[in-house]
Order: C-alpha cells, then structure tokens, then sequence
C-alpha cells in the first residue's frame, strides 16, 4: 500500500497547519492550574468582605466556575453560600473597551440569579451590576438580616435589582428594585409588644422602588392573602448605605379579616378609615425606634 504524497503544498494549506499545530502544542502546555489558582487569589484579594471558594475551573479562555463558595458578610453571622457561579467575561471588550463586560450566572439557595456587570479599567471601579432572580429561597437570604427573631419570611421570590455608580465617587449611588412572590409565608412572633405567633401563608408579595445613598422610595410594597391586604409606600433607609437610625416616613393601608382578632388589634393601632373594615396611618422614626400615627395624628 503506498501513500501519495503531493508534489507541491499551497500556502494557505502550510499556514494552516502551522496555526493548528501551534494551537495544539499550545493547549496542552497551558498552564491551567496557574491561572485557576491566581484568579481564585485575586478575587480573595479584591473583595472587600472574606471569600471562601472550595474550587475553581477554567472553562475557555475567558470563563471560569466557581463552586462552594462562602462570603462572609459579618463576623459572628452566617455566610451568604454559593453552590455554583460562572463568570465570563468579554474579551473585545477587555482588549479593545475601557469597560469590561462580565456577565455572571448563580445557583444558591434553591433558586438561580444571572445578571451582568460593567468595570472601569481605568479607575478599576464597578460602574454599574444588573441581577435577574429566579425562584430563589427568601427563608435563607432574610436570615443573614432579620436577626432580633420578631418575625422571619419564606418562599420563593423572583425580581430584577439594578446597581449603577458615578463617576466621582467610589462604591453605587443609585438602585432600582423590583421584588415579587407567589406566595409569601410570613412568621410574626411580635408586634408593637403583642405576642401574635402566628403564620400567614400564601401571600401575594410585590416590592418596587429606587434608592440613593440617603433613603430609599419605596413605591409599592403589597401583601395579599385570605387573612389581610396590606398596602404602603414612602421613605424608607436605603439598602446602600443601611443604617438602624436612618428616618423613615411610611404610608400604610392595612385589612385584615375580621376574624384575625390579633391582625385587628395591630391595625386599630394605624386608626379606622373606613366602613370596609381598613385601618390607614403612618409608619414614622427609625427602624430601631418606629412610631405609629394613626390617619389623624400622620395628616
């Protein structure tokens, strides 16, 4: 059996071959575990809060997967946990850009969140990060904040939540939230001194405002079941600067049912409006110190 060789070779066929042997020895002497390990020290290295990463993998040249991850928020509380993250980002635009492009997905807490994220190379700053939520436990996330045990949430919630900053100061100015849940459950131990100790369940939940550095302009937050309606909008301390002293100026639209008797007794706190069974008023002071005004007292 002979082989047949051609005379003359192209070119086009020589360069060819060169790239795809080039890339070939190239692959295989990468140094993949370098880079993995570099990127995971980087990412420890800039983060402003402690990082845990259990393992990490190149996938490409320009994404990487993170698993069993753990950010610690506050020394003494429980981590945020993540069980995956990928993280890809543009190359065009980290050659060619003064912004690099990130895109990100997460799996944590039941549920998955994908967004994107837009960095200054010249000042190394975080102009803007977008979040999609997707069926994401509320139980877990509202445990690393609702810590002094008067009540705690569950349920899966979904929203989008849009981080943007300036270009004189470092960290976000502004937000855009929007959050919303199918059904809610809402475990109220006290209120105002009253022991309640009940569940609320099924709760139609939406939440939609903006905030800057100072307050945050709550201009929707529901809730909606068999049990009550509760509806309020206003000022509220902002989540980008969260402090227990920040004022607060609330208008509250509270129902329950009739035979809520507890429910009853905490909305004839707000001060009766109405023949339909409402309770209407205003939610003043701080979160460490809330006032309640009743309609005539709020007007």
């Amino acid at each position: 059996m002979r082989i047949k060789i051609p005379k003359k070779i192209s070119t086009p066929v020589y360069v060819g071959l060169f790239f795809v042997s080039f890339l070939i020895f190239f692959l295989l002497g990468f140094p993949w575990d370098s880079v993995e390990r570099r990127i995971v020290f980087e990412i420890r290295s800039n983060s402003p809060v402690p990082v845990l990463i259990g393992d990490a993998e190149l996938k490409g040249f320009s994404s990487i997967e993170l698993r069993d991850v753990r950010v610690v928020l506050e020394d003494g509380k429980q981590p945020v946990v993540i069980d995956r993250a990928k993280i890809s980002a543009g190359l065009f635009s980290f050659v060619f850009s003064k912004d690099v492009r990130v895109s990100f997905s997460v799996d944590a807490y039941g549920g998955k969140i994908e967004g994107k994220l837009l960095q200054n190379k010249k000042k190394n700053r975080i102009a803007s990060v977008e979040w999609d939520i997707n069926s994401v436990e509320s139980s877990a996330v509202s445990g690393l904040f609702l810590t002094d045990g008067r009540f705690s949430v569950g349920g899966k919630v979904d929203g989008t939540i849009k981080l943007t900053g300036d270009r004189e100061t470092k960290g976000f100015s502004k937000m855009e939230y929007q959050i919303s849940s199918p059904s809610l459950l809402i475990s109220l131990e006290k209120a105002w001194g009253l022991d309640v100790k009940e569940e609320y369940k099924n709760l139609s939940m939406v939440l939609r405002g903006t905030a800057n550095r100072f307050e945050s302009r709550i201009d929707r937050f529901s809730l909606v079941n068999q049990q009550l309606s509760l509806e309020a909008s206003g000022k509220a301390p902002s989540p980008l600067r969260f402090r227990k002293g920040a004022d607060m100026d609330i208008s509250v639209t509270f129902r329950p049912s009739p035979e809520e008797t507890k429910l009853v007794f905490i909305g004839g706190l707000l001060g009766f409006s109405g023949d339909d069974g409402s309770f209407s008023g205003q939610l003043r002071g701080t979160l460490s110190k809330p006032k309640i005004l009743n309609s005539d007292e709020g007007g």
